[in-house]
């Protein structure tokens, strides 16, 4: 394990945090390669590396971001965790007030909204260079789905948590808040389900896998099977 600070903050980096960066560069190489079968093998594998470089900011920014939201709320992150799963914040005070919750989950969110922005500018600016246009898009592409998943409302992510501090602020109790969550995550995990099904039935296999996939996840979550 390699620990350092960033910004003052402690960030604890395992060395399985290589094993999906490895397995991403091979999926964005094979794809680029299917996409582009001009490309010699070198090209490929180092458009595919380079592709990587710029999708992992996407992941490990947002979590570094929430750095400068959770100083500006007055609660800084206590530890940040990077390995093989998600990246981690950990705050060891949580008896703060819903505002301070809130705005110290917001800082990924911004994050990945503006690399979102400058990376679609970027791609559509650069419609004489494929290459970089290429980039550009599997950039705003990382940064698009770091967004929608932060943003899900899942307890352990950032939509979870505005969502419950802001029931809170608005009258409810932490399990209330907590309640609804549970019950909107199996909404949702449901209507992923029967979305999969619908799909598996139009034969749009891998959009189905996908989908019941996400579905499953969302209510092994909600079932607390998943923490």
């Amino acid at each position: 394990m390699v620990e350092l600070r960033i910004f003052d903050t402690p960030v604890k980096i395992k060395g399985t945090v290589l094993v999906p960066i490895v397995a991403l560069w091979g999926i964005v190489t094979w794809l680029g390669f299917s996409w582009h079968p001009e490309r010699g093998f070198w090209q490929g594998v180092l458009i595919g590396f380079v592709t990587v470089l710029l999708l992992a900011p996407a992941d490990f920014g947002h979590a570094l971001a929430h750095i400068f939201s959770a100083r500006y709320a007055g609660a800084p992150i206590d530890e940040i965790r990077l390995s093989a799963g998600m990246p981690r914040t950990l705050y060891w005070n949580n008896e703060v007030s819903p505002d301070v919750h809130r705005m110290r989950a917001i800082g990924g969110p911004i994050f990945n909204v503006l690399g979102l922005l400058l990376s679609a500018v970027i791609s559509a600016v650069a419609r004489g260079n494929p290459i970089i246009r290429e980039l550009a898009t599997w950039s705003a592409v990382g940064h698009g789905w770091i967004l929608l998943a932060a943003l899900f409302p899942l307890p352990m992510v950032d939509g979870g948590t505005l969502l419950k501090w802001t029931l809170v602020a608005r009258g409810r109790t932490e399990k209330e808040a907590d309640e609804i969550v549970r019950l909107l995550d199996w909404v949702l995990g449901i209507v992923g389900g029967i979305i999969g099904a619908g799909l598996a039935a139009m034969q749009m296999w891998i959009g189905a896998v996908i989908v019941a996939g996400i579905g499953a996840v969302v209510i092994a979550i909600a079932a607390g099977k998943i923490r």
